[in-house]
């Protein structure tokens, strides 16, 4: 195993072996909610208690984490050799060390901000940035709830309609809970909202070739047409073919309203035709994060300054790059986009 394909707290021990390499050192809080004594060192790395003081069972406490890095410069032009399948799982060194203590000591811990480097104080003048703004932009108004409930009460109650779309619901709420902590998190449950709603969506007869290309060449390599039959039924059955209902159902439900509301962006739009392929990537990216531990890319996490619907650009982070054609779109636009389609789906499905 190369270096670069290890952990970043174990390639930052082995380079720190060269003493010619330049270093500094950085302090980071760390909260808790439980008792924690000791400390620990464990090569450029040190954990210790920072309050003294009393605490209850759950009030949040401090810890440090104090470490020795190799210090990065621009000369270092890593971009220039980061490749797709580069080394990344979605932080840096300081998250690897809490999670592994997190695990380690069965506590809670959080990551907090740095406060020193270099044994100087750090003071954050950063201003807060929302990665899904208009969550928070505005006003609204309570009476505006009056129609819509009306519409909850006369929802269909054909094929459980009822539990499909409040467990949808929920499921969109606990993502704009989550937004802005854990977007990755956020993502999945949006999905997982049309998931919940699209079970049993009716996508007619579906063919092989939009299952794979490859796997439908090599079925119809089979001479026998009897056997090629039964084995492009039972792929078909057992694909269920979600990726593809999951695309059509949002694909059905999104209305003209949705492309032509206010405020959107003039730079990194997203357009109406682009939008199925778009949400085959989000599907394929909830796959390779929940079947194959990949995580989420981090342009997902970043503040969208210009509210663009979607990165503008190839970025690259350490060893890994990730490629503009790749990409899907950011949080906040997948969030409208739930979001409208759960309330066309309401007003769509109205007994009669």
């Amino acid at each position: 195993m190369s270096n670069d394909e290890k952990m970043y707290l174990v390639q930052n021990i082995e380079i720190l072996n060269d003493e010619n390499v330049e270093s500094g050192i950085a302090e980071h809080e760390i909260i808790a909610d439980a008792h924690i004594i000791g400390g620990c060192t464990s090569g450029p790395y040190c954990f210790g208690v920072w309050e003294f003081s009393v605490k209850k069972e759950g009030e949040e406490r401090k810890l440090y984490l104090r470490g020795r890095y190799k210090r990065y410069s621009s000369d270092d032009h890593e971009w220039e050799s980061a490749k797709k399948d580069g080394f990344y799982h979605g932080g840096g060194i300081t998250d690897e060390l809490v999670s592994l203590a997190s695990l380690f000591l069965r506590r809670r811990l959080k990551l907090g901000p740095m406060v020193r480097r270099d044994d100087k104080p750090m003071i954050s003048t950063r201003g807060k940035g929302w990665i899904d703004a208009p969550l928070i932009e505005g006003k609204s108004n309570l009476s505006d709830l009056a129609e819509w409930f009306k519409l909850v009460e006369k929802l269909d109650t054909k094929k459980k309609d009822h539990q499909r779309f409040i467990l949808a619901v929920r499921l969109y709420n606990r993502a704009i809970l989550l937004i802005e902590e854990s977007p990755d998190m956020a993502y999945l449950d949006l999905v997982s909202s049309i998931e919940a709603l699209s079970n049993d969506y009716d996508i007619g007869k579906i063919e092989l070739s939009k299952v794979g290309n490859k796997l439908a060449t090599l079925v119809n390599s089979i001479e026998r047409e009897d056997l090629r039959a039964e084995i492009e039924q039972a792929i078909l059955e057992r694909e269920k073919s979600i990726c593809h209902r999951f695309v059509e159902f949002i694909c059905n439900y999104v209305e003209e309203s949705f492309w032509t509301e206010e405020k959107r962006p003039q730079c990194g739009k997203i357009e109406s035709g682009q939008l199925p392929a778009l949400l085959k990537k989000i599907y394929n990216q909830r796959s390779k994060t929940l079947h194959n531990g990949e995580p989420f890319p981090p342009y997902i996490f970043n503040v969208s300054i210009l509210k663009e619907e979607i990165e503008l650009g190839d970025i690259s982070i350490g060893t890994k790059r990730w490629y503009s054609k790749d990409f899907i779109p950011k949080p906040h636009f997948f969030e409208r986009l739930v979001n409208h389609v759960l309330k066309t789906f309401l007003k769509r499905n109205q007994t009669k």
